[in-house]
């Protein structure tokens, strides 16, 4: 199955490609949605795409890199689930995926590791995987699939790139719904100048910091009647900013997803796409409007921006100055 093959999951499957295409993907994803969502079917296909042989940047379904991963069978496509007796996934199995990982492909680009029902790893498991995490091995990607990222450690979920399935239409959280309000006044702008841009970029970076200080708030304060030892304290502390970071970075992506679906769905109405793939069905007027005059390249320039500003913030550059060098390319 190619990226093209995705209805449900448009946005994600071009997002991928693209990213695949620009040499921008990331070492590390958290594929997040209910079972049925597409999860498994998009690990699938992107891991062919890394390794197929006669499509480019995609997977052609034919050759046998493809077929043998579809089957299960490729030696550099490693996939790791719950033990059919516990439900659970065991250290053992993480440390035979590790000892795999640190190899060199057999026949293929890129080794993959996708474990599915991430959320079954217990304890043991979960802390044994982060030290792959922290430093990966070459030409390794590594995708977690789950349906609840919360049982998840917040330093996994801080060092993977969120990708939210099945909860598009209907589903948004109310930060999204506004980021959607936003932009569908400010693609409607004609011309869009630079005021604009940091009218946009003052209330997203507004509602991100009310983000992160509402996880802050909610979550537990350590130790409030001084009980612990420094050490003690100390360590239970890192626990709690590496929790408020890893819940921050999850609502996050989901404004950044916003930003991409958005996007996305003015291509579509460049293209003249079916308006049945949009996932932004209430804002078809506004899309409509947006892509008035857009060409094809300025449009995939503008998803170009959006990844950019991913890009950025996995380099660790500062949020607000990878929001503003990302938002200023929309300037078309």
């Amino acid at each position: 199955m190619s990226f093209d093959d995705f209805r449900d999951n448009r946005a994600i499957a071009e997002r991928l490609r693209r990213s695949l295409e620009g040499g921008r993907l990331a070492h590390a994803y958290l594929f997040v949605g209910p079972r049925g969502s597409g999860k498994m079917a998009m690990a699938t296909t992107l891991a062919q795409a890394l390794n197929c042989s006669e499509a480019h940047h995609d997977a052609c379904g034919r050759c046998k890199s493809c077929q043998d991963i579809e089957k299960g069978a490729h030696p550099d496509v490693h996939m790791v689930r719950p033990e059919s007796k516990s439900r659970f996934i065991l250290v053992s199995a993480i440390r035979e995926l590790e000892n795999a990982l640190v190899l060199k492909p057999a026949v293929g680009r890129m080794k993959v590791a996708i474990v599915v029902d991430a959320e079954r790893m217990n304890p043991a498991a979960q802390n044994a995987f982060l030290k792959t995490l922290e430093e990966p091995p070459a030409r390794t990607l590594i995708l977690l699939l789950t349906t609840e990222p919360q049982s998840l450690l917040p330093t996994i979920l801080s060092r993977c790139l969120r990708v939210s399935f099945g909860a598009v239409r209907g589903g948004r959280t109310p930060e999204q719904q506004q980021v959607a309000s936003w932009l569908a006044e400010f693609t409607s702008m004609r011309p869009r100048g630079v005021v604009h841009i940091y009218r946009l970029h003052a209330a997203l970076t507004k509602l991100l910091g009310d983000m992160r200080k509402k996880i802050e708030e909610n979550t537990e304060e350590v130790d409030p009647h001084g009980e612990l030892t420094p050490e003690a304290r100390g360590k239970l502390e890192e626990e709690r900013i590496a929790q408020i970071e890893g819940e921050y970075r999850g609502q996050r992506e989901l404004v950044l997803e916003e930003l991409y679906t958005w996007f996305a769905d003015v291509l579509l109405c460049v293209i003249g796409a079916d308006t049945t793939l949009l996932a932004h069905p209430e804002h078809l007027a506004d899309l409509q409007r947006a892509a008035v005059g857009l060409t094809y390249e300025q449009a995939t320039a503008h998803l170009d921006a959006v990844e950019g500003i991913r890009d950025a913030l996995t380099r660790n550059l500062t949020e607000a100055f990878a929001l503003e060098v990302g938002l200023l390319k929309l300037i078309q």
